[in-house]
């Protein structure tokens, strides 16, 4: 979550004030507001100023909600701190206003011309996040001056309060989620203050919450032409340019906000996180890298780096396969290597209390550049750590299995499912590794122990061996090795009845393949030796018509053919009766 941490920077010829004691920021339930001499500007005579700060001090009081401070309690604060009413610009007004936890104060200054007409430029400052609503310029008379200028002020004030209400509608309504009402409420207050930048920061933020990056990206962006320092925008951008494509924009701000930040190692850590959680982790690599720069040593940054590396050659590989490369990627393979090195800093600091989800991810770089005999005894080492980290082991054993120790590879899965009996796909894993092997009676033994322990894999393990039997057998025309696969297949317990359908086809017109070649030579000897077989293969394919029809085979052509085989061999073997 992007919280906010507001670097306010006042610059003044006066001296800072630090207030020892606080006024209170309510008068009987209503709001105080702290309004001083208005400031003469260019020579001007300062009793225009003091008569209309008094006036619109009474207009203030006829509010409900708001109370104006009594100049004889802002002559008293400002003595408090060595100052006279008089000496108050905007501000040391703010200052003051601030120090007492005034929630609002206003100011004006003035000049006026030889004819004693009056040009005022006033605002109303909210104290608690520093905004400004900034009233347009507006000149009065000599006479009735000071009255109307007060009243001009006064008719601001309510717009203001319209602002106000709208803000926090907007923040009530975001707090809840409910955030239509919450773009509309701030749409009302920015519509009277453009300027609002703590309500404009509030509306990027719902923009993005209804997933309207580009908008919320450039409402961010207007804050920050503002306030160029407000760290929660420039991180809001950051995020939001990485994740809109302009990943090079979203390291700009970030670098900005690190600017404001230089030495901390955590800020600097979270922004490389979001970066990659944008999308970027070459970038977040590139912030932790400054990081390292300078502390080679520090074991959090270290992790980090390699957690992005190894995201970031993820991304590579999967980029360059997207594009129709083959292989690895070079970079894929310099990032995976970059991944490994920090790593192993990491676990050279850390030892056994390295996280295992971190030595999983050495063992699978290793693997990713082939590097089998590396990841194996890599896997080995950590295990001695780690001894029940379950992604650890099966990536160990897929390490042994992919190095060509496929007999410790089974027995660590076989590690594995004691330690976890319900281990997703232990059983398939092992069969379908011996079954490369050119194993086909371990496999089918293998497979039809957990086809036993987990029902619900039957189907997925005999698969396994019928296509084992289909591609190694049926489709070299190596009939007899498909008829023994689809045989071991159909005895794994537990097969349903649309695999076992699959199954007996398969094997049904596997073995009339092999069975007509021999039977076109129509003599007794060869009825005689192909009529059984014709007649297995009818009761194979006696109940496969289902599956037959559902993957567009013509199965009574088959049984046809099947059918005048055996009237021939009948024949024949009367024949010769």
């Amino acid at each position: 979550m992007l919280g906010r941490l507001k670097l306010v920077i006042v610059a003044s010829a006066a001296a800072m004030i630090v207030a020892p004691q606080a006024a209170d920021a309510q008068d009987g339930g209503r709001f105080v507001v702290l309004i001083p001499y208005f400031t003469p500007l260019e020579g001007s005579r300062d009793n225009f100023g003091r008569d209309a700060s008094e006036e619109l001090r009474d207009l203030i009081n006829t509010l409900p909600t708001h109370q104006a401070m009594e100049r004889g309690d802002i002559e008293d604060a400002a003595d408090d701190y060595n100052r006279d009413m008089d000496e108050l610009d905007c501000i040391t007004t703010v200052q003051l206003a601030s120090a007492l936890r005034v929630p609002v104060a206003i100011c004006a200054t003035y000049t006026e011309d030889a004819d004693r007409n009056r040009t005022v430029n006033a605002s109303i400052r909210t104290i608690e996040d520093g905004e400004e609503f900034v009233l347009g310029e507006f000149s009065v008379g000599r006479d009735d001056g000071e009255e109307l200028a007060a009243q001009q002020i006064f008719a601001e004030f309510d717009r203001y309060n319209n602002q106000v209400r709208a803000t926090a509608f907007c923040g009530q309504y975001a707090a809840s989620q409910q955030w239509d009402d919450a773009l509309r409420q701030c749409d009302a207050a920015l519509e009277i203050n453009p300027e609002a930048n703590s309500t404009r920061f509030l509306r990027a933020q719902i923009l993005r919450e209804l997933e309207r990056n580009e908008e919320s990206l450039q409402e961010a962006e207007t804050v920050l032409q503002t306030d160029p320092y407000h760290e929660a925008a420039l991180q809001l951008a950051g995020y939001l340019a990485t994740t809109t494509g302009d990943a090079e924009k979203g390291r700009d701000y970030y670098s900005q906000y690190l600017d404001i930040n230089p030495g901390n190692v955590a800020i600097r850590m979270n922004i490389a996180y979001q970066l990659a959680q944008a999308g970027d982790p070459v970038g977040a690599m590139d912030f932790i890298q400054v990081g390292l720069d300078v502390d080679p040593e520090n074991a959090d940054l270290q992790d980090q780096y390699g957690n992005f590396a190894f995201t970031a050659a993820v991304n590579a590989q999967s980029a360059h396969e997207m594009t129709g490369g083959e292989g690895m990627s070079p970079d894929a393979a310099g990032y995976y290597r970059e991944a490994i090195d920090a790593y192993m800093k990491v676990f050279a600091e850390r030892g056994n209390e390295m996280e295992a989800g971190r030595l999983r991810n050495i063992v699978a770089a290793h693997i990713q550049l082939q590097q089998f005999d590396e990841a194996a005894a890599a896997g080995a080492q950590f295990i001695e750590a780690h001894p029940e980290a379950q992604p650890l082991l099966s990536i160990y054993a897929d390490a042994l299995q992919r190095g060509g120790r496929l007999d410790e590879a089974i027995a660590a899965l076989d590690r594995l499912g004691e330690l976890n009996p319900d281990y997703p796909n232990l059983g398939l894993r092992a069969g379908n590794w011996l079954l490369q092997a050119n194993r086909l009676d371990d496999a089918a033994a293998k497979l039809a122990d957990y086809a036993s322990r987990q029902p619900n894999q039957a189907n997925q393990a005999a698969n396994l061996v019928w296509a084992d039997g289909y591609r190694k057998g049926y489709q070299q025309d190596n009939y007899q090795y498909a008829i023994r696969s689809f045989n071991l297949a159909k005895a794994i317990p537990g097969v349903g009845q649309d695999m076992m359908r699959q199954i007996n086809f398969w094997h049904g017109f596997s073995l009339y393949s092999m069975t007509f070649p021999q039977a076109d030579a129509q003599t007794l000897a060869s009825a005689q030796a192909t009529q059984p077989r014709f007649r297995e293969v009818m009761q194979l394919l006696a109940d496969t018509r289902p599956y037959a029809q559902a993957n567009n085979i013509n199965i009574d052509q088959i049984l046809a053919a099947t059918q005048q085989y055996i009237e021939i061999n009948d024949a024949l073997i009367e024949r010769g009766r």
